[in-house]
């Protein structure tokens, strides 16, 4: 019968689901497990370009020849006269003491400080897709460098040839690219390691002859505020969730749980009376008392799902863990549920947008220090978490924060009819 079952077409579909856009999602034909490729197109107006890039993708798929490498073609920058595609690279063989080399060396080293993920953060550590993102702004840089001087300038030249308009021209390139200040400094953190590392005796203890403070900054786009929902809104929101989705939304408006922190928590970690963990970004620690709606919601969801103590409290349907490797099952959710009720990502945020609501709730508490709302948080706090959070609230907000502090110290898990 398999030799004469019809060949499935994989389809060309659009997303807005973590900026993924137009993609294909197949099933690889030697592993059999689900694979997505994206085209790197993130506009739905841009739907003949993803179409001509689905039939090349296509014909190499049935021919066998399934690229392993997404291509990703980037919308015009501001002003360009044509689009400006992201740049690519493939670490090679290098000289010795080349750019390229000594990035590589650098690639090994941050690699080899991956933790596993359920291992408790260490000092000198990173996460795994802390250290993905960090490989791809060195890649970046290495890009850049060849597509200003030509294929293989960074496994030819010598890090102390690079020159200060290099460096400039790079971070004014980032800048163009819309990140924000964050990615823009994180990028041109990656280039500072680099530079860095060539001083190392192996790679001749290279040094620039320009001065790295002397450069000229380009900063990214200022962080926008979030706006926090509405009462209505997560009425809403609530009234077409489940138990298990309830459950999740009330421990981020709660206990200010994100989307990593509700794919570690295991069962029992967390009591009538309150809880004591790590959040495992930052291994700060972290405890407090539960809220009684809180634990109302976990104790009716452990006995209905049948969790064990010590099992993680949240898996996918495949019994994976909410987050894993570049998967987010709770954003995918979010995005949906919020589809499903009239909104969109312009008139309610991502899922995050609780923890925001719930440290807002917390930090508005008298007495409230900010020692406290940083064991809330689950990271360092500092004056300027105090000047987010632990200020009077602002009139548009008070109507959500009283209702969801009235609501958190309930133990009736749906709201009386009014």
């Amino acid at each position: 019968m398999d030799k004469h079952r019809k060949t499935r077409i994989p389809k060309l579909k659009f997303t807005e689901v973590q900026d993924i856009g137009w993609h294909v999602s197949y099933r690889d034909p030697v592993t059999k497990t689900p694979r997505r490729y994206r085209f790197g197109i993130r506009e739905r107006a841009r739907e003949e370009e993803a179409l001509a890039a689905y039939h090349r993708w296509l014909g190499e798929h049935l021919n066998g020849e399934t690229p392993k490498l997404r291509s990703a073609p980037q919308p015009m920058s501001p002003g360009a006269s044509e689009p400006a595609p992201r740049p690519t690279v493939t670490l090679a063989a290098s000289e010795p003491g080349s750019v390229m080399d000594i990035a590589s060396g650098l690639i090994s080293s941050l690699e080899a400080r991956v933790r596993e993920p359920d291992e408790r953060r260490r000092q000198g550590t990173i996460a795994r897709r802390g250290f993905i993102d960090r490989r791809r702004h060195i890649r970046d840089f290495l890009a850049y460098l060849n597509e200003q001087h030509g294929k293989g300038t960074t496994s030819r030249v010598l890090l102390s040839e690079i020159s200060l308009a290099d460096v400039e021209g790079y971070n004014r390139w980032v800048v163009r690219q819309g990140y924000s200040f964050a990615q823009v400094n994180g990028r041109m953190q990656m280039v500072k390691h680099i530079i860095d590392r060539a001083g190392r005796p192996e790679h001749g203890g290279q040094v620039l002859s320009w001065n790295w403070d002397s450069r000229d900054v380009g900063n990214g786009k200022p962080v926008k505020v979030r706006p926090l929902p509405t009462r209505q809104q997560l009425r809403e929101v609530l009234a077409v969730c489940d138990l298990r989705e309830r459950t999740m939304i009330w421990m981020a408006l709660g206990l200010g749980f994100g989307q990593q922190d509700l794919a570690t928590v295991l069962v029992g970690q967390i009591d009538r009376q309150g809880y004591d963990l790590r959040r495992s970004k930052t291994g700060i620690e972290r405890y407090g008392s539960t809220p009684p709606l809180v634990w109302a919601h976990i104790k009716r969801y452990v006995a209905e799902s049948s969790r064990s103590r010590g099992e993680l409290l949240f898996v996918t349907r495949l019994g994976r863990p909410l987050v894993h490797d570049r998967g987010d099952s709770v954003t995918q959710w979010w995005s949906k549920l919020r589809k499903s009720i009239g909104e969109t990502k312009e008139s309610l945020g991502g899922f995050y947008t609780l923890r925001h609501v719930g440290a807002t709730e917390y930090g508005s508490r008298s007495g409230c220090s900010i020692a406290d709302i940083r064991r809330w948080l689950g990271h360092s706090a500092s004056s300027q978490m105090a000047d987010v959070y632990m200020r009077p609230i602002r009139p548009e907000y008070r109507e959500v924060v009283a209702w969801v502090r009235k609501r958190l110290a309930s133990k009736v898990l749906t709201e009386p009819s009014k």
